[in-house]
């Protein structure tokens, strides 16, 4: 339903974006660049192809082991995405590690590709005080805003990131869109990520006027990329980060040569 959505809207006229409105524009990686065969969602190998295709963001999810340490995945077990019936909050660390490698732990992530990507972090769960601070503690080294962001389709999940700028806070909506504009209105957040076939005009300019960034997804196209950003949309999340990168790259030097 969503392809067919796109095809309708990229078929009828659509404001094109100036180069500043591209120039701002963000391709993020939705779990990376992964095919649900021979490369697994966020993983490093589903990473490693987004950021060596000059994709400036990925996201990914975060969950709290038994021992309190913050993994990088998407759901409560291992089963959908690996096979294996472990469950993520019922086991330590070090079991999860040797069950199943491709699994990366949060600060193999930050290692790897802080400062080469900007991070987009999505809470899937609280933790305890100990797994709350293990995070703030990774997160220490980087600059919130500048080098990541907090995402979250639950906002009391925020509630476990205390010491970080509430700037840094981007919540994510699916069809409570309206209850999460109006959250955005009155927090000092990042701004509001959500469908793309919901977000609205009157969200996007409202928000802008309070300096808050816009996020649309899930995209699959580059004239649908094309159409958000015309919107006024700064950040596109897809499943197909590297083909859209490729597309906003030749609207880019298109305009560049015109």
């Amino acid at each position: 339903m969503s392809h067919t959505l796109e095809r309708v809207l990229t078929g009828l006229p659509y404001r094109r974006p100036d180069a500043a409105a591209l120039a701002r524009a963000r391709i993020v990686s939705h779990r990376g660049e992964r095919d649900g065969r021979h490369v697994c969602e966020n993983t490093i190998a589903a990473f490693d192809p987004a950021v060596a295709a000059g994709v400036p963001a990925i996201e990914f999810d975060v969950r709290y082991t038994r021992d309190d340490e913050p993994v990088v995945v998407h759901d409560a077990d291992l089963k959908r995405v690996f096979g294996r019936s472990d469950v993520v909050a019922d086991s330590p660390w070090s079991a999860l590690r040797a069950a199943e490698p491709r699994l990366p732990h949060l600060a193999s992530v930050l290692e790897r590709y802080a400062g080469r990507a900007h991070l987009m972090i999505e809470l899937k769960t609280r933790g305890s005080e100990r797994a709350e601070t293990r995070l703030a503690e990774l997160l220490a080294p980087l600059v919130p805003v500048r080098d990541f962001h907090l995402l979250s389709l639950d906002t009391t999940l925020f509630e476990g990131a205390t010491t970080l700028p509430q700037r840094c806070h981007l919540p994510v909506a699916k069809l409570n869109l309206p209850a999460l504009f109006d959250w955005a209105r009155t927090h000092d957040c990042a701004g509001l990520a959500g469908p793309f076939a919901l977000l609205r005009g009157s969200h996007i300019e409202t928000l802008h006027a309070r300096r808050a960034l816009i996020g649309s997804g899930f995209v699959s196209t580059p004239a649908m990329c094309l159409r958000e950003i015309g919107r006024g949309v700064e950040w596109i999340f897809t499943n197909h980060a590297a083909r859209l990168q490729r597309g906003l790259d030749a609207a880019r030097a298109r305009l560049a040569t015109a």
